[in-house]
């Protein structure tokens, strides 16, 4: 049967053929006298025992080595499976990242729009820059029929809400021009009824009151309407504000531009923060300073309104055509009392849009509410 070997732990000396077969203790060495390394020698030299400290009995140095011997190798065993365990935390965590990050292609796949849709899209939002009735009209009746065709089209239905708020805002516009005009003639009746200067002083008075009358009654409806069309848009923005997790920046941007515009046209408390919102997500900040100035015009103090008419100069200065800009900006101007700076900005507007009815009236209430040469 063939032999196991195995690998020496010490030198040992064979006996001579007439001394009786034993066991010997390993031999010692020589110390070299020249001090060099027992390695450089010839083959014949005996190696050195490697004692450990201490005195141990010869039968329990194999013992221990062997032990030693198994803790090493069971500590490199145990590192060996430790870095697997990492580099598998490792692909897991980048396969993790990857799927994060491919998430809105993911979900979008089936919502990607036709370029045709997209096109429309972009041609009702350039429509609504003309800030005209007409053309603010035929733009909400394209983005309703894309909002049908795809209704997963947030985008649409962002801007859809936006332009349905521009008209709210033509609302609450044009109830500003009447109580401008309401407060205007209330004016003139007191000046007409203390002063008593002309002898037909009475039918003046007479007169300035019809006008009042027809003022008032002409504000009835709007707060009728404009009531309505805010129930209305209530419901399209709780759609909007129901956006998922994560979504392309674009529909983002689309979402806080509806948001913003129609809590300053409302007045809400949080019109600012979104605003704010808003302007942090635009490419370039437009539609975050109309809704500022939208905001100012309900609810600001002296000083936002002098800074907002500021930014809507150089709004106006970058955008010639963005007529919103020129609108809002004459409207600050009167509720600061300057009629002449409005009237500047209302008549580049009809010089460039004539079809821009709000300018029109507001042009003309300043022409009949200054004073008489």
């Amino acid at each position: 049967m063939p032999w196991a070997t195995s690998a020496p732990t010490a030198t040992v000396s064979l006996p001579g053929d007439d001394a009786p077969f034993a066991p010997t203790e390993p031999s010692r060495p020589a110390a070299s006298p020249s001090g060099a390394s027992v390695l450089g020698g010839g083959l014949d030299r005996p190696l050195p025992s490697r004692k450990p400290s201490g005195e141990l009995p010869p039968e329990l140095l194999g013992a221990s080595s062997r032990g030693a011997s198994l803790v090493i190798e069971d500590g490199t065993r145990r590192s060996s499976s430790m870095s697997w365990v990492l580099l598998g935390l490792m692909v897991l965590a980048g396969i993790l990242l990857a799927g994060y990050l491919a998430y809105p292609v993911f979900r979008d796949r089936n919502a990607a729009m036709p370029v045709e849709a997209v096109a429309k899209k972009e041609e009702a939002v350039q429509a609504l820059r003309s800030d005209d009735a007409p053309s603010r009209e035929q733009a909400i009746q394209n983005l309703k029929a894309l909002a049908t065709a795809h209704p997963k089209y947030a985008e649409v239905q962002a801007e859809l809400a936006v332009a349905y708020t521009l008209q709210l805002g033509d609302l609450h516009a044009e109830f500003d021009r009447l109580t401008l005009q309401s407060n205007a003639l209330k004016r003139n009746i007191d000046e007409v009824t203390t002063a008593k200067a002309s002898p037909g002083w009475m039918a003046q008075s007479n007169a300035l009151h019809d006008d009042l009358r027809e003022a008032e009654r002409a504000m009835q409806p709007l707060r009728t309407e404009i009531a309505e069309r805010r129930k209305g848009l209530d419901a399209l923005m709780e759609t909007l504000r129901a956006a998922p997790d994560v979504e392309p920046a674009a529909t983002v941007a689309a979402r806080l531009k509806a948001q913003a515009l129609y809590a300053a046209v409302t007045g809400a408390p949080n019109a600012l923060a979104l605003a704010e919102r808003l302007r942090q997500a635009e490419l370039k900040p437009v539609w975050s300073v109309l809704a500022r100035a939208e905001y100012a015009l309900g609810s600001g103090s002296p000083a936002t309104i002098q800074a907002v008419s500021e930014e809507l100069g150089a709004l106006r200065a970058q955008d010639r055509y963005l007529f919103r800009a020129f609108v809002l900006g004459a409207r600050l101007a009167l509720r600061q009392g300057d009629p002449d700076t409005a009237r500047g900005l209302l008549d580049e507007v009809v010089a460039l849009n004539p079809k821009h009815d709000l300018a029109r009236r507001m042009l003309a209430q300043i022409a009949a509410s200054a004073p008489s040469p």
